[in-house]
């Protein structure tokens, strides 16, 4: 566009593939398999209702929420810290019981809850994170959900403790990949692999995956790979969003189905507010997620990360951005077979004045945002209404820069 927009390095010429099981799980032992089997076997396969008991803990925790069972109330419901009588949010619809009021589970339902959380994590097969602007607000970022958290920051935002503590499981192999419906770039701040990253509705750091309007198609390769993990998650942690009926939901909503057929493990919700799904979890915590991870590494022994540990890497000098990656020179990632041989991977250099080129399969066009409309338009275009006409782009363009204030490289594209 006229003006440059940030990128990081790997996804300036890079398509990356969703990762395999990492190599805590390539290797299960019977153990954790024959723990997966009893869990499934124990968990209900019906959804709990609106009122019941286990309705604010999880169809996992049913048994524990019946007061029968329980007569002092050990999963007593969580407690109310910010009540409003509005709808979640403005632009979905809401059936009348669900507010957006706020919750906190008691201590004693929260030191049950970690115990099933870190359970789940060890069993499962395949870990999907499927994440929503709740988990960003407390680095400032904003929410289109009503509640008690604002913000304005944007490309300059740091990670939260979630993202530390989620790129810490990710290198750990407990997660697998990460369905993100933010746009801000934090995981990738906080260390966790470009490789499991799908930035389903589109990045500000990534000029071939713009951010996509609400009236715009989402990214082929990016829609593909939130298909593969709706169908093939064994367990989802759904974060910081309100599952209003984004098509991208299905990652939470065709995992818990095949958990009543004993498929898969459902999905582990947390977050502030109800939502209409929350029937369908498989464990359902009520807390800040930042809280929620600092208990949860703490009870599996984990070291708790910084950013300083993780994020803040020595200032490269000049002729010093570059790296091999296996990749052909369109884009294309290798093969098995040729990723063996270092000798068929690219260099991808961004140093300063480094010439660029989007990768087949852009989505400038589908985002529908204007003042990219010209990239890969097939006549002259106008950004806006009554502006001039813009000849259509090729999507070339050049590194102008780097900025340590958003952990990013300045690119100008077709301008």
């Amino acid at each position: 566009g006229n003006k440059p927009m940030a990128a990081i390095p790997e996804t300036t010429e890079i398509h990356p593939e969703p990762a395999h099981p990492g190599s805590r799980h390539s290797a299960r032992s019977v153990a954790l398999e024959e723990e997966r089997s009893q869990f499934l076997k124990d968990l209900p396969s019906e959804y709990n209702t609106v009122g019941s008991s286990a309705f604010f803990h999880g169809r996992c925790l049913a048994p524990a929420a019946d007061p029968e069972s329980y007569p002092n109330g050990v999963l007593s419901d969580p407690r109310v810290t910010w009540a409003s009588d509005q709808k979640p949010r403005d632009d979905h619809d809401a059936p009348s019981w669900l507010t957006a009021t706020e919750f906190c589970d008691t201590k004693a339902a929260m030191n049950m809850k970690i115990e099933k959380l870190a359970q789940l994590l060890r069993i499962s097969r395949r870990t999907v994170v499927y994440s929503g602007a709740g988990i960003s607000v407390a680095a400032g970022i904003g929410q289109a959900a009503r509640g008690t958290a604002s913000g304005r920051a944007t490309t300059d935002a740091s990670p939260t403790f979630t993202h530390l503590a989620l790129g810490a499981l990710a290198n750990a192999g407990y997660i697998h990949s990460w369905e993100q419906q933010n746009h801000d770039g934090l995981p990738q701040k906080a260390g966790v692999p470009q490789e499991i990253l799908n930035e389903i509705h589109g990045s500000w750091f990534d000029p071939s995956n713009p951010v996509v309007k609400y009236s715009g198609n989402l990214k082929d390769h990016n829609y593909e790979w939130m298909e593969r993990d709706a169908t093939e998650a064994d367990l989802v942690l759904v974060l910081g969003t309100s599952l209003g009926g984004l098509n991208a939901d299905q990652i939470a909503t065709n995992c818990a189905s095949r958990s009543c057929r004993r498929q898969s493990l459902g999905f582990v919700h947390i977050n502030l507010q109800q939502t209409e799904q929350d029937g369908k979890a498989t464990l359902r915590l009520f807390d800040k997620t930042d809280l929620v991870f600092r208990r949860l590494l703490k009870h599996i022994g984990m070291e708790l990360p910084s950013l300083k540990s993780v994020a803040l890497k020595p200032v490269r000098g000049a002729g010093e951005w570059c790296a091999r990656v296996p990749y052909d020179r369109r884009g294309r990632r290798l093969s098995a077979e040729q990723e063996v041989d270092q000798d068929n991977w690219t260099v991808l250099d961004l140093n300063e004045g480094a010439r660029v080129k989007l990768t087949e399969g852009h989505n400038c066009q589908g985002c529908r945002q204007p003042q990219y409309k010209h990239i890969g338009a097939l006549k002259p275009t106008r950004r806006q209404k009554g502006g001039p006409l813009t000849p259509p782009g090729n999507g070339l363009g050049r590194v102008v820069g780097h900025d340590p204030s958003t952990s990013g490289i300045r690119l100008s594209i077709d301008k």
